[in-house]
């Protein structure tokens, strides 16, 4: 089980994921707040996602993130899902708590949400109809 005190490591599991720029980005973060741990990517093919969640913990891993084409298959292998995660239908993030189970979240309503405080910071959810352009991940 991973210390809680220290960040360690955590990742981006998916599939395909070598074209991720994650690592990049949370390592960049990682080191400019002095932070210690990594953020990696682990590339598991869809025959070897239970395995691979089976490992998360094991491994002493505080999280990771969700991709491509794991967000839904990975329901049933996790401890508990958070309701919005459920509401959404995907799992984008999944945390070690600190008995070694796994919860899996998702974050992206938050993050659009968010994203619409930021452009205006007087808009509330009932200030009127929003556009959302694209499907899927690439909305």
């Amino acid at each position: 089980m991973a210390d809680q005190n220290i960040f360690g490591i955590a990742g981006l599991l998916g599939w395909p994921v070598a074209h991720s720029r994650s690592p990049v980005i949370h390592n960049h973060w990682l080191a400019h707040y002095g932070i210690p741990g990594r953020y990696v990517l682990f590339p598991v093919p869809p025959s070897m996602l239970e395995a691979a969640v089976h490992g998360i913990a094991a491994l002493g891993l505080r999280g990771c993130n969700v991709t491509t084409p794991h967000k839904q298959a990975i329901f049933p292998l996790l401890d508990r899902v958070d309701d919005l995660a459920r509401k959404i239908g995907a799992v984008n993030t999944v945390v070690v708590e600190k008995d070694g189970t796994l919860t899996g979240f998702n974050n992206d309503g938050n993050g659009f949400i968010q994203s619409l405080r930021d452009a205006d910071p007087k808009w509330r959810p009932d200030s009127g109809p929003i556009v959302v352009l694209g499907a899927g991940g690439a909305a």
